[in-house]
């Protein structure tokens, strides 16, 4: 019955506002959707409200949207020119996840947009929300859906990835003898959802990212899972993409002369 009302749904026959109800939803059961649904899985994340979407009458939920603190002190001067005593203030979307069944549809915009809703009812000491794009994944297309502004990139940054220490991130401290590479950390987009419209922002808006998602490729390998160091001219699996961080064999690198190409 609930697919049959849900394909009801993506064929317009229902609307989303008789379908779906929105409720706020605790830590534990929003963790459970991330683990089971979200690519970033049992990572750890702030956490200070969340709301779940459900079919009317239903107990399963069908997925979550998460606001946490802004990440940091420096991430609110740098947004707001202001420190941890106004963190109450504004909030992150730390995760933002989907059962696939959902998929093709406005469900996630649906979500977010009225959770939104409920924080300006719920929580009027917030006056914006933040919320990060990885552009290595996507541009935040559904932040542009529910009427985000956008502030472009975050600045570039690259991290050392040690090989045998099951690519652990080196970023301070010399890499001269090490063996692994150097890699561009993801940047991200910078999307914001302003409620006091007295909020000053830092950063300049700019026009939204376009293009398909679909196509972007992975900054760190070009979607090739190898990745190459110069200083020891060695080739290996790309730590970012690749269960194992390992130096490729001769013979490997023998048979691999167009991903050569692309990544020396």
């Amino acid at each position: 019955m609930m697919l049959e009302r849900i394909n009801q749904f993506k064929n317009r026959e229902i609307k989303a506002r008789d379908l779906f109800e929105i409720k706020e939803v605790n830590k534990k059961d929003a963790r459970e959707m991330v683990k089971k649904f979200h690519y970033l899985g049992e990572k750890d994340f702030m956490f200070n409200i969340s709301y779940g979407i459900f079919i009317k009458g239903k107990d399963e939920m069908l997925g979550c949207a998460i606001f946490g603190m802004v990440g940091g002190n420096v991430a609110l001067k740098g947004w707001f020119g202001v420190d941890n005593t106004h963190s109450n203030e504004y909030l992150e979307l730390t995760r933002l996840v989907m059962n696939p069944i959902l998929n093709g549809c406005n469900a996630t915009s649906y979500l977010l947009g009225n959770a939104i809703r409920q924080i300006k009812k719920d929580y009027p000491q917030v006056k914006a929300i933040v919320s990060l794009a990885d552009n290595g994944l996507h541009n935040g297309a559904i932040y542009q859906a529910c009427n985000f502004k956008y502030y472009g990139l975050t600045d570039k940054k690259t991290d050392f990835y040690v090989v045998g220490c099951e690519g652990k991130v080196k970023r301070c401290g010399t890499t001269k003898d090490k063996q692994g590479v150097w890699l561009p950390r993801s940047q991200k987009h910078r999307y914001l959802y302003i409620i006091d419209k007295n909020v000053k922002v830092n950063y300049k808006e700019e026009k939204y990212p376009k293009g398909n998602s679909m196509n972007i490729k992975p900054t760190c390998c070009n979607g090739t899972n190898v990745v190459y160091d110069k200083r020891f001219n060695k080739y290996y699996t790309c730590p970012k993409c690749c269960a194992e961080f390992r130096e490729l064999t001769e013979e490997e690198v023998k048979t691999m002369n167009d991903t050569i190409k692309i990544i020396k």
